[in-house]
């Protein structure tokens, strides 16, 4: 993982457990005219490790969003322990989950020595072509678009593949390097921004009364999915089990006054029905909140129609208050933190949340950590622009039965 917060997983979980802020002035590029200056910023050392673990002709051959994602699937294969020699290549897939916006980013500088790699450069399916060549992966390998909720959308796909049986391991990954000048100039138009540029680290409020906005993130993270049998054969560490998911399009305008959270409320529902957990099994929730004023509100609205009086015993975290809005990454993301609170029993927070909004009466564990004490199932939430919507539904691992 690879996000504000930091260049690995561990580093990344541990700010996210002590509530600290990733946002911050942005200087990698001129923010004058833009009503926004402030945003999720990658760490310098990401650019370190960036160049340290890319070949030379590779990083000509790419660009950052696809370095990235490289680098965090080079570290998730290393953390599940697994050797390239055992697997059997025609069954190991690639996917990744992106919203395709880091395509012509104006960081991404070239030159006459990277022009000429330009088409395999900015090809949207480079990401997953780019990992299948890394690991010699022989299955299927793509690309798919979903915005936010493309992280979760590849997730699922992932375990499609294994529930069909065409896959014994499946590299996810989620990834988007969408933090320029033209995308702020673009996001402000819309009015989606926060432009609380005095106060960087407080800007970001999900379900707090006082939010106006969410605010553009750099990130990347990949995972491993394999079968319970394929885990277990090589006594894997296993983190958490996907007990189901779904997905659901909502076919309004971002600002359609028509929008009323049914849509969010349907694709948790089915996300339940597909894993099979009674409501009550679920403990701990994350949220898509980006701090959006009305979508934080509709989101609200869905998980108390969903749960009922159980969404009363949620504890529900918007890990975006942290680290902003990183696209493509953001589902990836929630899924993996999401798995670290269910192994580690503990949930980050969200931070900045003061003053309560009427519309958002929940539990949204406010600006500290907090215990998990033996909770067994948890929901991930990815709404996204456009519509897309998708769920996770979790379960710890050691309540998983063969």
């Amino acid at each position: 993982m690879i996000c504000p917060l930091g260049v690995t997983v561990h580093e990344c979980w541990k700010n996210m457990l002590n509530g600290q802020s990733g946002i911050r002035p942005i200087t990698a590029f001129e923010t004058s005219g833009c009503s926004t200056t402030i945003g999720g910023q990658l760490p310098e050392a990401a650019s370190q490790i960036e160049k340290k673990r890319t070949p030379k002709r590779l990083f000509k051959q790419t660009i950052r969003s696809s370095r990235l994602i490289r680098v965090c699937a080079q570290d998730a294969m290393t953390d599940c322990g697994v050797e390239l020699r055992g697997l059997d290549a025609t069954r190991c897939a690639i996917i990744v989950g992106t919203s395709g916006s880091s395509v012509g980013n104006p960081l991404d500088l070239t030159d006459a020595e990277t022009e000429r790699f330009r088409i395999i450069r900015d090809m949207v399916n480079a990401p997953a072509a780019w990992l299948s060549i890394e690991f010699g992966f022989k299955g299927p390998a793509f690309t798919l678009s979903a915005a936010a909720a493309s992280g979760i959308y590849a997730a699922a796909t992932g375990v499609d593949l294994i529930r069909h049986g065409w896959a014994d391991l499946v590299v996810v990954g989620g990834v988007d390097t969408v933090l320029s000048k033209n995308s702020l100039i673009k996001a402000n138009h819309l009015k989606m921004l926060s432009t609380r540029n005095a106060e960087p680290e407080k800007a970001l409020r999900p379900f707090d009364i006082q939010r106006d906005g969410c605010l553009l993130s750099d990130g990347a993270c990949a995972v491993v999915l394999e079968s319970l049998t394929h885990a277990r054969s090589r006594n894997a560490p296993i983190y958490a089990w996907i007990q189901g998911y779904a997905a659901c399009s909502e076919p309004y305008s971002p600002h359609s006054e028509a929008r009323d959270g049914a849509e969010m409320a349907r694709t948790m529902e089915r996300g339940l029905q597909d894993s099979g957990m009674p409501k009550e099994s679920i403990g701990y929730l994350s949220a898509a909140a980006t701090s959006a004023v009305i979508s934080d509100a509709l989101e609200s609205q869905a998980i108390r129609t969903v749960f009922g009086s159980h969404a009363e015993a949620l504890g529900i975290s918007a890990i975006q208050s942290m680290i902003g809005h990183t696209m493509g990454a953001s589902g990836l993301i929630a899924l993996s933190t999401t798995a670290l609170a269910l192994k580690n029993q503990m949930a980050p927070p969200t931070i900045n949340y003061a003053f309560p909004d009427p519309a958002c009466n929940l539990d949204y564990i406010p600006n500290s950590m907090r215990k998990l004490n033996g909770v067994e199932g948890a929901m991930v939430n990815a709404f996204s622009i456009g519509g897309h919507n998708a769920v996770a539904v979790l379960s710890r691992q050691d309540s998983v039965q063969e």
